[in-house]
């Protein structure tokens, strides 16, 4: 009997067709959302960075879930790649939009954006729902509105020794979010390039690396407006970083008061006066 395996699309379906796979499965795999020369500049460009870090974060409580011999590097001022290409991926932004923008006004930004790194025999990382970032959002059994998804990039292969992440399909749909001990669990095994788009809803978490090799991606975790993200991204990327992105690139990283662009008045958050925040600093965009 053949093993079940994740829905797959390739990255020239229609968003709609990833849509109705992700509505039903809380997960999809588009495969090449990255082209080789993408994957093959951004390795060369967090080499440097990777080798300068080490390991875990020295005996901090989350251990455990961060990984003792797993690395973590911010994307945004490590990768030029990241910020002129892969930020400006047109389908990652239309998907983003249709499920995290529900109502007039709503918009998205980026919670964090960095490279994970797992080494040989790292553990497995406890099962959890990303969206447990924010704990009230746990409250609000399914049907709910989003409060983020996450775009996760391989940059080396995954397979289910080297860590492949593990996901419970269709747990996005629970009840009980404080259930997280799904009935089955799948091993996300993609190639260099392939995106794993899956919902904050969804159980899942890094795989044990029973091998030599290192399973290297990008998280590229994207919140719903008005959440505090994870990473302070205007205090720890400097301006003259922020300022080689487009607008948009500097939105998603709270450089702009609002993505998608709204007509009049910027809201009631993250402005000066009620003045789009980047116009009231002077910021300059590609």
């Amino acid at each position: 009997m053949r093993s079940p395996s994740l829905p797959r699309l390739p990255v020239s379906a229609r968003p709609e067709a990833i849509l109705d796979i992700y509505n039903d499965y809380g997960c999809v795999i588009i495969e090449g959302l990255l082209s080789s020369s993408e994957v093959a500049s951004m390795n060369q460009e967090i080499d440097p960075g990777l080798a300068k870090l080490a390991p875990g974060k020295n005996g901090v409580p989350l251990e455990e879930f961060l990984g003792i011999n797993t690395k973590r590097l911010p994307l945004a001022p490590n990768s030029r790649t990241f910020r002129e290409v892969i930020l400006e991926n047109d389908l990652m932004h239309a998907l983003s939009e249709s499920i995290l923008c529900d109502s007039p006004g709503e918009g998205y930004h980026i919670n964090c954006a960095q490279v994970i790194e797992i080494g040989p025999g790292n553990a497995a990382q406890p099962l959890h729902r990303d969206q447990s970032v924010w704990p009230f959002w746990d409250l609000i059994p399914s049907p709910a509105p989003e409060a983020c998804i996450n775009f996760f990039c391989a940059l080396t292969p995954f397979t289910e020794a080297n860590g492949a992440t593990r996901v419970a399909p269709k747990t996005h749909l629970d009840v009980d979010l404080n259930n997280l001990n799904p009935p089955q669990l799948l091993p996300v095994e993609i190639n260099p390039g392939d995106g794993f788009l899956f919902s904050g809803r969804l159980v899942h978490g890094g795989g044990e690396n029973r091998t030599n090799e290192y399973r290297r991606g990008i998280t590229i975790h994207i919140a719903r407006k008005g959440l505090m993200t994870e990473e302070a991204h205007p205090l720890s990327i400097p301006r003259e970083i922020a300022e080689t992105m487009s607008y948009r690139g500097q939105a998603m990283f709270g450089f702009r008061s609002n993505w998608p662009i709204k007509d009049g008045p910027v809201g009631t958050y993250w402005s000066s006066n009620f003045d789009e925040i980047g116009g009231h600093l002077g910021l300059k965009s590609s």
